[in-house]
């Protein structure tokens, strides 16, 4: 029998932006179809899985522990720089309605969030969009307002679509 892959997502942005919302409907939306794990504001949780965390072990290496033992499907770790995680794939959220665009590091999806405020800031979400993709040529840009779901659907989509490609190479 062949050990499913982990996908381990980093989640980044600025404070306030919606990274630990995002986790949150991740979880509502992958629980029942993925085994998760996630690692936010220092908290390692594994959902549904009959799993005691070794002591005396940091959190690196109870992930890679997770990952190798082909448990989990997926692994959610809000700010991996913090833990010195490492990532298949990062997620960078950024706040539509900020006055100006902060891009301090390259990720492969960008998730633009808060974008009914958009409009109240004045931000012309056609020209952010723009912008993003001149300062990060190969990621994916995608618009959402996590806290009323929107756009969500498409990340979930990014997820399993990321997921699969893993999973094919690791055959």
């Amino acid at each position: 029998m062949t050990k499913n892959k982990t996908l381990v997502l980093g989640i980044c942005g600025p404070v306030g932006v919606g990274k630990t919302l995002l986790i949150q409907r991740i979880q509502e939306m992958l629980s029942e179809r993925y085994s998760l794990a996630t690692l936010s504001d220092g908290i390692f949780t594994v959902k549904d899985l009959n799993y005691v965390s070794p002591l005396n072990i940091g959190l690196a290496d109870e992930l890679d522990q997770l990952r190798l033992s082909g448990k989990i499907n997926l692994a959610l770790i809000e700010r991996p720089s913090r833990y010195l995680i490492p990532v298949d794939a990062m997620l960078y959220l950024i706040d539509a309605s900020a006055n100006e665009l902060q891009l301090t590091l390259s990720a492969d999806l960008f998730l633009v969030n808060k974008i009914d405020l958009a409009t109240y800031r004045g931000v012309d979400l056609a020209k952010l969009r723009a912008e993003i993709a001149a300062k990060q040529r190969q990621a994916t840009i995608l618009m959402t307002d996590l806290k009323d779901n929107q756009g969500v659907q498409n990340v979930i989509c990014w997820i399993e679509k990321t997921l699969t490609k893993l999973q094919k190479e690791a055959r």
